[in-house]
């Protein structure tokens, strides 16, 4: 069967995370990859290991950008291209020769994708930016804030990584949209910005998960206003980590789980059976949520009874979304997420539907001053 972008070719002129990730996946789709490195190849290699997983299937050309002969051999491959990745600041590659208007000019037909931390247009675009300003910027580390109120970063970078997702996404139906009848279509411009779609799954998650709305309605009326004030931020801080039942437990032989509960009224039910607590299944949402620390503590407590493998196994025989908590290499060993996502040697497939692999399954090799 054959691969669902076979025959795509891909120049990535991108580094380090959100560009590489993105074709990555294209490749694992299918498409032809060749990446453009400066001399002494992109910051990324000096971590091996990220550089190999995410640059894997991928062919590599060195080109020194600020010279004008390496500058037309990139324009002679933009001929026989069908996309263009760059993750420059804006501006940077039109002063190095590869602009849009400069590459569209030689391909028509090329879909030319820019990813950057704030985007081609708007007061913040020549403003440096990593994924830490992106969440900043977008709301994110304000939903990651500690108890004392400290704002913090995600320990992953989920304005690269969603970047690139979206950069595929957009992509994949600008080519679908160029090949979709006239064959004379032009490509297109896609403008991807890493604060674009950090702020799009933070107001997802700020706006559409308030447990402190419903929770006002739950709240005493004569409740101390200092309490029904610090109530209220730690709703809107923890969000479903506010509810007793979506929270990670240590179990008697120190090992981890995570009951993962939300608003389905049989889980709670059976939960309160499994845990010795039927007493508290009668308790509507807006009541767990309002006494979740006094609920979390007598969970913590039941809970360290038993080892995590017999709590799994009685949670498992009652049907409840509960899981152990695996390090990232304990997970790859899971015979489930193996047989999903490992190959043969071991290494993680792109988590693509429809995705049959990589045509090779090496990243490209260092050379003396640059990339072979």
């Amino acid at each position: 069967m054959s691969a669902p972008l076979e025959g795509i070719t891909v120049l990535d002129l991108t580094w380090n995370l959100p560009g590489p990730y993105a074709s990555f996946l294209l490749a694992s789709l299918g498409a032809t990859v060749t990446k453009i490195e400066p001399p002494g190849g992109e910051p990324a290699r000096h971590m091996p290991t990220l550089f190999e997983a995410i640059n894997r299937g991928k062919d590599s050309v060195v080109l020194d950008l600020k010279q004008p002969g390496d500058r037309e051999r990139l324009l002679q491959q933009v001929g026989h291209a069908d996309v263009f990745i760059e993750g420059f600041r804006p501006g940077v590659a039109d002063r190095l020769g590869c602009g849009a208007p400069i590459v569209q000019a030689h391909n028509p037909r090329i879909v030319y994708c820019s990813i950057s931390a704030f985007g081609q247009r708007g007061p913040r675009r020549d403003q440096p930016g990593h994924d830490l300003n992106a969440q900043a910027l977008a709301g994110l580390c304000h939903l990651a804030r500690d108890p004392s109120g400290r704002p913090h970063g995600l320990p992953i970078p989920v304005a690269d990584l969603s970047a690139s997702m979206s950069a595929v996404a957009s992509i994949c139906a600008a080519l679908y949209a160029r090949d979709r009848g006239e064959s004379d279509r032009p490509g297109a411009l896609l403008d991807v910005a890493m604060v674009d779609t950090a702020l799009s799954w933070a107001s997802i998650w700020s706006d559409g998960v308030d447990l402190a709305a419903s929770a006002r309605r739950a709240i005493p009326p004569g409740m101390d206003p200092l309490a029904r004030r610090l109530l209220l931020e730690r709703l809107d801080r923890q969000r479903l980590h506010a509810l007793p039942h979506y929270e990670v437990f240590r179990c008697r032989d120190g090992a981890w789980l995570a009951i993962g509960v939300v608003d389905e009224r049989h889980f709670w039910t059976s939960l309160c059976e499994a845990l010795g607590l039927r007493r508290l299944s009668g308790l509507s949402m807006s009541a767990r949520t309002v006494l979740s620390p006094v609920i979390k503590r007598l969970f913590a407590l039941s809970l360290r009874r038993r080892p995590r493998d017999t709590w799994l196994e009685r949670f498992e025989a009652e049907g409840l979304p509960v899981c152990a908590v695996l390090t990232p290499a304990e997970a790859r060993a899971d015979p489930h997420l193996r047989g999903r996502l490992v190959d043969p040697r071991g290494r993680l497939r792109a988590p693509v539907a429809g995705g049959i692999g990589l045509s090779h399954d090496a990243p490209p090799l260092s050379g003396d001053g640059g990339v072979s």
